[in-house]
């Protein structure tokens, strides 16, 4: 059946000192204590409505939210909480108190969870003396103390000692290395009265941050990677007798390196003729380049030679094209076709005319030309 905590007004107290920059706890003491402060406020807000929580500073001790039941603001001041100062652990439980004096809803319970990560220094008589007050005032005491200080420890354990009644105080000392949520999640702190004890290894005793009621699977599956650890140990160290035995009876066999060492000689001399091999076929492609260069620029000068042999024709494109000039049909066709001339006009037939006249005595002149030669070279 599902625990039920009674309503309580709760003074979560930070440890913001310089200390807190330390990464024992990952990735810091300060995120760490503020994930697991999330999971404080969490708990206290869920366990009943009406309960509120308040968020104060120990370092220069002040209070970051009063008690309140808006969750936004007090993750807000969790958020805003930074690494300043010196731990003062009196001052800030005597500010704390003085909260929960002023607190709204004067109805349930009084509970501060202190977080204490640096060494303190105070002295024990002083703490004592604040814890005494606080039972006096009917306010429990929840302390979580980060890493193995001796001196811290005993200082701590005085406190709760002394503020105790009816088993409603606690000490939870968590060592470096285990997450400090998952311990605090199956602590009295979180699960109320009837949690686990304060053995600062809280949940499961053979796996420290692990709860085995709340996370059966993950239990089982590190008990059964234990058990195959040490199978695999054990298997281990016999192979390892019986290795050392055999090897006293068993003469040494040297054919293994033998064989070894003839690949390698076979594998080298394989090497050596695919090289050759390249080096001999790269020298081919060279001389059959430097052939085929010398048989082209042959070529080229046989083609140069016989182009400069041959004589060069006379153009008789331009003398047809003159010829064309002196025929009258195609004049007359050509001057139709141009805007505003008439063929007609007498001046255009006249010099039509001496141009005809004109080639037909050059004609003519040709004609005595040629026979005057055909007649000599008779």
């Amino acid at each position: 059946r599902e625990r039920k905590m009674p309503l309580e007004c709760t003074m979560v107290c930070l440890d913001t000192s310089e200390y807190m920059r330390n990464g024992d706890f990952g990735p810091s003491r300060l995120e760490s204590q503020q994930d697991a402060a999330n999971l404080v406020v969490g708990a206290k807000m869920q366990s009943n409505p009406e309960s509120s929580v308040g968020v104060l500073q120990m370092s220069e001790p002040r209070v970051l939210v009063s008690p309140t039941d808006d969750m936004g603001k007090i993750l807000g001041s969790l958020s805003e909480a930074s690494v300043q100062g010196h731990l003062n652990l009196v001052e800030g439980v005597q500010v704390a108190q003085l909260a929960l004096k002023h607190r709204r809803n004067k109805n349930g319970g009084q509970r501060l969870v202190l977080f204490v990560g640096s060494p303190i220094v105070a002295d024990e008589k002083a703490l004592v003396k604040a814890a005494k007050v606080l039972k006096k005032n009917n306010i429990a005491v929840d302390v979580v103390q980060m890493g193995n200080d001796a001196q811290n420890s005993v200082k701590l354990k005085a406190f709760v000692d002394a503020a105790i009644s009816n088993e409603n105080s606690h000490l939870v000392s968590v060592p470096p290395g285990v997450v400090l949520s998952d311990v605090l999640i199956s602590s009295p702190i979180v699960q109320g009265e009837g949690g686990t004890t304060n053995t600062g290894m809280a949940g499961n005793q053979e796996f420290p941050g692990v709860d085995a009621n709340l996370d059966p699977e993950l239990a089982l599956a590190l008990r059964v990677s234990m058990e195959e650890e040490r199978a695999r140990q054990q298997r281990a160290a016999s192979g390892g007798t019986n290795n050392d035995t055999s090897k006293e009876d068993d003469p040494p066999i040297q054919e293994h390196p033998v064989q070894d060492e003839e690949n390698e000689d076979t594998l080298l001399q394989r090497a050596l003729e695919m090289s050759m091999m390249e080096a001999q076929q790269s020298e081919a492609q060279q001389s059959d380049a430097q052939q085929s260069e010398v048989q082209q620029s042959s070529s080229m000068e046989i083609d140069s030679n016989q182009n400069k042999d041959q004589p060069i024709p006379e153009p008789q494109q331009n003398v047809q094209q003159q010829q064309s000039f002196y025929d009258p049909n195609f004049v007359n066709q050509m001057l139709s076709q141009l805007p505003g001339v008439d063929p007609s006009d007498p001046a255009i037939q006249e010099a039509l005319s001496r141009i005809q006249g004109g080639a037909n005595t050059a004609d003519s002149e040709k004609k005595d030309g040629d026979e005057d030669t055909s007649s000599s070279a008779k």
